[in-house]
């Protein structure tokens, strides 16, 4: 022990983890002092600004499933208007939500220059109606 105090200097003593008394553990529901919350109430308000609102209307007398880059959002029933908040990238798209032979999708692109879109009927022919969707 002598020869390694005059080679280094000061020799510690070193616990081994089994001997260091550890509080108890508390677990309490509350946030100490209650700053994450506000924080994340403000970023929330942040990120929810007009850009990323997104409203569509369904003029039509079909309830539609509508998606957003592949996800499902919900339903849109007839008649009815909902507001969205995303990310306006990506396709925004739309199906008919009773299934059957032939059901396809309607498509459009997404930028932050939209913020409405319109599902509606509208007729090709004398005798050829079809569903559409657009932006306005």
């Amino acid at each position: 022990m002598k020869d390694i105090k005059e080679r280094f200097g000061v020799v510690m003593a070193v616990k081994s983890p089994y001997e260091v008394d550890t509080p108890p553990l508390k677990t309490s529901p509350e946030r100490s002092g209650g700053w994450f919350r506000r924080l994340q109430r403000r970023v929330k308000l942040a990120m929810r600004g007009d850009d990323e609102e997104l409203e569509l209307e369904n003029k039509t007398t079909v309830s539609w499933c509508v998606y957003h880059d592949y996800h499902q959002l919900g339903i849109i029933d007839a008649d009815e208007r909902l507001t969205f908040h995303l990310n306006k990238q990506g396709s925004f798209s739309a199906r008919p939500s009773e299934d059957g032979d032939g059901v396809e999708y309607l498509v459009i692109s997404l930028n932050l220059k939209v913020h409405r879109v319109l599902i509606y009927r509208r007729r090709m022919g004398k005798e050829l109606e079809v569903y559409d969707m657009r932006t306005v």
